[in-house]
């Protein structure tokens, strides 16, 4: 008994020292978890140097620098990846195609500026909708899904009625998984990117393109038969005194027809040379209004006097503008030349210039056949005529033959393009059967 009295203390000394011991030891093991933590959590640089080592126990010592290490190349992944986010934003921002991504089930990830403002889309999170949610197109759709399950990219045209008729060429490419998932069958795509490319104004160049080509060939098919018919008979005709007059007759016919065939010629390269620039033909210069317009009035005078009309002036004399001058005189040319074909013998003719705010106005107004309003939007277009028998009404009596009248077709789009040349606007107001104005408006 006597000896476990004397052996207690030691014991009980031994026990003490070893619960401080673990208490220790302890405190040390939860300082460096607490580390450890810290460093993942608040992403601790790597390799804040040996200090930083010697804190913690010597068996976290590696694993804190494993962290650091795995913890520094996140956060260099990390900024490369938020790098390479910003400059894809940049790029999809600055497209001018429409661009949206989404999953298989077609919910969209990802809509850029451009197919926001297409589809009315600024306003509505589109990580919540689909895409025939936010475009309402099946079309668009059925495309999606037929890249997503055959896994390859496709091509389409389609088009859509947004207020106008648009057509769009769609590129739609599949997103492959990275590696196998269970939910995806063979063949089908994690998702998919639809561009939509708008193709509307390459369409409308087509068509324009393919209409010039079949007025020019409609408009000179009938010359160049008529030529060819009149001059054949001249080859067979027999060259007698009672046929001079026959003879002279065909040698007209010939004459006017080669003669629309070269305005026709002549007003193509107007066209032509407007469009390509005509800005820079010539420059515009300050001239008397009222001087233009009697150089007008003397071109069309003989034309008026066949047809007994009287072409009327009002403009003031002072009125001075920066135009060009050749150009503007065309345009009113054609404008008083439409005038005279379309009205009725000894009528009247009306050619107005002013000044109204900011803009120099012509008017040329008749009391002509006029133009029905269904035509009104189209008058402009190059070759277009309100119809055929309108056109012939012009002809004269004794030249029948000709099967034409009315000029190219061509005047109106020249005067449309010379006002663009100028930044104005051309307009016209008219009633069928009781005549037409034509304004050209060009700012001061």
């Amino acid at each position: 008994m006597s000896v476990f009295y004397y052996i207690l203390p030691f014991i009980v000394f031994v026990c003490a020292l070893l619960i401080i011991a673990f208490l220790l030891h302890f405190r040390r093991f939860s300082a460096s978890l607490k580390r450890l933590v810290y460093i993942i959590q608040k992403n601790a640089s790597l390799f804040s140097g040996l200090n930083a080592v010697d804190t913690v126990t010597p068996d976290f010592a590696s694993l804190e620098k494993a962290l650091r290490a795995m913890t520094e190349e996140f956060n260099i992944r990390f900024k490369q990846a938020k790098s390479e986010g910003s400059r894809l934003e940049a790029i999809l921002n600055g497209m001018s195609e429409a661009v949206f991504a989404m999953d298989f089930s077609l919910k969209l990830h990802l809509v850029n500026p451009k197919a926001r403002t297409l589809f009315n889309l600024d306003k509505i999170d589109v990580r919540n909708v689909s895409l025939l949610e936010a475009t309402r197109s099946t079309d668009l759709v059925e495309i999606a899904k037929t890249a997503i399950h055959s896994g390859s990219p496709l091509e389409r045209e389609l088009t859509f009625f947004a207020g106008s008729e648009r057509h769009f060429w769609v590129n739609a490419s599949p997103l492959r998984p990275y590696q196998a998932q269970p939910f995806l069958t063979a063949g089908q795509g994690q998702g998919v990117v639809l561009v939509l490319q708008d193709v509307t104004r390459l369409i409308k160049l087509e068509r324009i393109r393919k209409d010039f080509v079949a007025n020019v060939s409609h408009e000179l098919r009938t010359p160049i038969q008529i030529i060819k018919g009149f001059s054949e008979t001249l080859l067979d005709i027999q060259i007698k005194q009672e046929n001079e007059k026959d003879i002279t007759n065909f040698i007209s016919i010939i004459h006017k027809n080669v003669s629309l065939m070269e305005t026709l010629t002549n007003d193509l390269l107007t066209l032509a040379s407007l469009e390509n620039g005509g800005d820079k033909i010539l420059e515009v210069e300050e001239h008397s209004v009222i001087d233009i317009v009697n150089e007008v009035i003397s071109l069309a005078e003989h034309q008026a006097k066949e047809k007994q009309i009287k072409i009327k002036v009002d403009c003031p004399k002072d009125l001075k503008a920066k135009l060009h001058g050749s150009f503007i005189t065309q345009a009113l040319n054609n404008l008083i030349d439409n005038g005279i074909k379309y009205s009725s013998p000894q009528s009247k003719i009306w050619i107005n210039a002013y000044q109204e705010n900011a803009e120099l106005i012509f008017e040329v107004r008749d009391k002509g056949i006029g133009i029905p309003a269904e035509h009104l939007n189209k008058i402009f277009e190059r070759f277009y005529r309100v119809d055929r028998t309108r056109s012939r009404k012009t002809q004269t009596a004794n030249s029948p033959v000709e099967g034409r009248g009315g000029g190219t077709g061509l005047g109106l789009s020249i005067v449309r393009h010379i006002v663009l040349l100028h930044k104005g606007n051309a307009e016209v107001e008219s009633h069928a059967g009781e005549g037409s104005i034509f304004r050209i408006k060009i700012p001061f």
